[in-house]
């Protein structure tokens, strides 16, 4: 999709779609502003795109333009089982303890659960979809454009990280967390690799898309090196890999590939040893018996392993459904971000039976890629690895970017196999 082609889709929009594209390109800009939050919440744009959200998608919801969504009865009734759970918990959430904090962070855990029952109607056709990439591929120019000046100038934020793990500054930008780098980097890589699959599939490739597409990756690369996150190393090396994979059909892909090769084995071998081996050699000393087991994971297995056993002395009923049946003083805590790993925290949220169902809808997507065509394959492949991966360690779907561009994939996969393939003649 061109920028004049992105322009014409923007301003057909009805205002029940379009306050979504505007809210994704201020985001970046949003998430900046944060600290005013240290004033007063009242005037943080952070809190208030976070209250107003979840109540726009609602109205939104209610309105005679946004079309009906297509049924889809595996994929809806695996989301649906998981939903009813999480909002059963967050109402139980609200009751223990009903004040500011609890309602915004109950807001926060139900965003997600609204925003892709809002994405099944907005998204009912690839149009839509590319639609939405776009608009989030020229958001990421900001994040994009604040590690640029960080790498010339000097840096805006930075977290500092223990010897034992390299060592050195984290680069945060103006952000509060490096996950926003991470996040975008990420989004930029899955995307870009997604429109440059479709020109291959339709012979439109020029050395021009190929430009776009290094440059697109230097700021990925880039981004890994100033961010020093184990989970994105882990995350954008199987998204280059699945591409790989996914160009082995194209001759000039293959000939690039063969031709690149030594020079990717030789650069490879010098990143992992000077940037990726200093952020895992915990995890090794754990493997070879050198590090006590509760340093794994850069020190989350202890916290896991703390909160596990307040887990097993709750109720069954806790066990299954979320700790919030439990009414356990530290249920609100267990459903937070400081869990490390949405594993964990969806366990606690929504208990065996809602984390099974969550993973069931996300794996049942994967049935859908047979209706697709290679550059479909691609994307939604890569947006549920990119969700499995950094859910490992981190909360993503506790962050609105991530959801902002991998929802919207989801719900594309979401389709009924028919429609899918009308998409492609």
């Amino acid at each position: 999709m061109s920028f004049k082609e992105w322009k014409i889709w923007m301003k057909s929009l009805p205002l029940s779609m379009k306050w979504f594209t505007v809210l994704i390109l201020i985001r970046p800009i949003v998430d900046l502003l944060y600290f005013l939050k240290e004033i007063s919440v009242v005037i943080s744009p952070l809190y208030i795109v976070g209250f107003l959200t979840p109540f726009l998608i609602i109205f939104s919801l209610f309105s005679r333009k946004l079309p009906p969504k297509y049924k889809s009865i595996l994929s809806d009734f695996n989301f649906w089982v998981w939903a009813v759970i999480v909002i059963f918990n967050l109402g139980l959430h609200l009751l223990v303890e009903a004040n500011f904090d609890t309602v915004g962070d109950t807001l926060r855990y139900l965003t997600p659960v609204l925003l892709f029952v809002y994405f099944r109607r907005f998204i009912y056709s690839k149009k839509q979809l590319e639609g939405i990439l776009q608009t989030f591929l020229y958001s990421a120019a900001i994040p994009a454009a604040l590690l640029a000046y960080e790498l010339i100038f000097e840096p805006i934020s930075t977290q500092m990280i223990t010897e034992n793990r390299g060592g050195g500054a984290r680069y945060q930008g103006g952000y509060a967390d490096i996950m926003n780098y991470a996040i975008y980097a990420s989004a930029a890589f899955l995307i870009k690799s997604y429109f440059f699959l479709q020109k291959v599939k339709q012979k439109r490739t020029n050395l021009k898309k190929v430009i776009q597409l290094i440059s697109v990756y230097a700021f990925c690369f880039t981004a890994l090196i100033a961010i020093k996150q184990t989970a994105s190393w882990g995350v954008l090396t199987a998204l280059f890999a699945l591409f790989i994979l996914f160009n082995l059909g194209n001759r000039k892909g293959v000939v690039l590939l063969l031709i690149s090769m030594p020079i990717l084995i030789y650069l490879g071998s010098r990143i992992y040893s000077s940037k990726v081996q200093p952020l895992i050699q915990k995890e090794v000393s754990v493997i070879e018996g050198e590090e006590n087991v509760d340093r794994s994971f850069n020190g989350r297995m202890s916290r896991w392993k703390k909160y596990f056993e307040v887990w097993n002395d709750m109720p069954l009923i806790s066990n299954l459904f979320g700790v919030n049946f439990s009414g356990h003083k530290l249920a609100p805590v267990m459903i937070s971000g400081g869990m490390h790993s949405d594993y964990v925290r969806l366990l606690f949220l929504s208990g065996l039976i809602g984390l099974i169902f969550y993973l069931l809808f996300l794996f049942s997507l994967l049935k859908r890629v047979l209706s697709m065509q290679v550059p479909e394959q691609f994307l939604v492949m890569g947006a549920i690895g990119i969700v499995l991966l950094y859910s490992i360690t981190t909360c993503p779907l506790n962050y609105a970017p991530f959801i902002y561009y991998i929802f919207p994939i989801l719900a594309y996969a979401s389709l009924p196999k028919n429609v899918l393939k009308k998409q492609y003649g």
